[in-house]
């Protein structure tokens, strides 16, 4: 334990974050998608962060996510950034039951919402989180499901080919976003006799989809067109000369693309003339491409930058930690997570009374002494 001035300084720190006096359960059944531990995990993540207290309950044989990879020595770093700041609890009905009857607002999957519906004891908020709409019968399914039916996939690969998943977990966090801003909602609704009042948010992965590519609504489920143009699209992600670079530009933007890249070939004519590039983009992209081999990626991000271009450059972790703007933001603290290993962690992108917090390691999974225990 802390001692003196340094335990008073946490507590005075802890006392001005907004959730506070929020205590949090978080817990998920034993088959649920691992899409939804994700989602739920950064939605407490962000309340543990703005300081309420969040309980996690993990099966017996450990939380599923000490598995997904990266890893960091043995340590699943997806695990370690959305463990930060809570309390690990090993699962069992005696230690959900109590848990829940004394939180104020719990995550849950919606098949273990479902298996509660009897339970007496359930806080006030739920925020209940599902693939698709809460009860919907569904088969095997998974975030990449969700994916395919909500038109991310009709945008990503050749359309020669089978459908590529997005990197990473895109859908999983915008889905936690979504949940932590509901439960967020929900305890800012007047208090019931001193406690939150009674709102159950459900949470879909599959509207969250829809919300994020809105473009994919208007066409008709029976008869969707495919566009994936791969190697014809626009805007492609190109290499340079030391990684790659996403090649993203508007009309508009074509005269100031070509200044940069600078080549006489693309100053032809016909290529002012947006519908004939889109019939020539493979030949546009080669041309753009043979030009950004010869210069890395900090000076095309310089060179797009003086021209006000939207180019994206792919930056590693380790680019993203020594950046010189996020360092100064201080987006990223060095957490540590045992056995003698450290690991840049972001911080909560959100100024508080002045103050950014530093995200708390997770704490040592236990498990829950029972009421007449020494």
């Amino acid at each position: 334990m802390p001692s003196g001035s340094c335990a008073a300084g946490q507590s005075r720190e802890a006392a001005i974050r907004p959730l506070h006096d929020v205590a949090i359960v978080e817990a998920y059944a034993l088959d649920a998608p691992l899409g939804l531990r994700l989602a739920g995990g950064l939605a407490g993540r962000i309340a543990a962060d703005l300081g309420a207290r969040v309980v996690k309950l993990v099966p017996q044989g450990g939380d599923p996510l000490d598995r997904v990879a990266p890893f960091i020595g043995g340590t699943s770093t997806v695990a370690a950034f959305l463990n930060a700041g809570k309390q690990i609890v090993l699962e069992d009905d005696e230690a959900l039951a109590r848990q829940l009857a004394e939180a104020d607002a719990t995550i849950l999957d919606c098949g273990l919402h479902a298996g509660l519906a009897d339970l007496a004891d359930l806080p006030a908020v739920v925020a209940v989180l599902s693939l698709f709409k809460p009860g919907a019968v569904h088969g095997p399914a998974s975030a990449f499901t969700v994916a395919a039916l909500g038109g991310l996939l009709d945008m990503v690969g050749d359309p020669e080919r089978e459908p590529l998943r997005l990197g990473g977990h895109q859908m999983a966090y915008s889905t936690g976003l979504a949940a932590y801003a509901g439960l967020a909602a929900a305890l800012c609704k007047p208090k019931v006799a001193g406690r939150p009042a009674p709102e159950t948010v459900q949470v879909s992965m599959l509207d969250t989809v829809v919300w994020l590519n809105w473009k994919s609504a208007p066409f008709v489920a029976s008869a969707p067109a495919l566009t994936r143009a791969g190697a014809a699209a626009e805007w492609q992600v190109v290499r340079c000369a030391d990684g790659w670079i996403a090649l993203v530009y508007q009309d508009a933007d074509w005269r100031a693309l070509c200044d940069m890249v600078d080549d006489p070939r693309l100053r032809a004519p016909c290529f002012l003339d947006r519908a004939e590039r889109l019939r020539r983009a493979g030949e546009v992209t080669q041309i753009i491409a043979e030009r950004f081999l010869s210069r890395n990626r900090k000076e095309l991000h310089a060179a797009a930058l003086a021209r006000r271009l939207p180019l994206g450059p792919v930056w590693s972790p380790e680019d993203l930690v020594a950046d010189a703007q996020n360092v100064s933001r201080g987006l990223f603290a060095t957490v540590d997570l045992g056995e003698g290993v450290e690991a840049a962690m972001p911080r909560l992108p959100v100024i508080w009374g002045g103050r950014i917090f530093t995200p708390d390691a997770p704490a040592p999974v236990r498990r829950e002494a029972m009421a007449d225990s020494p």
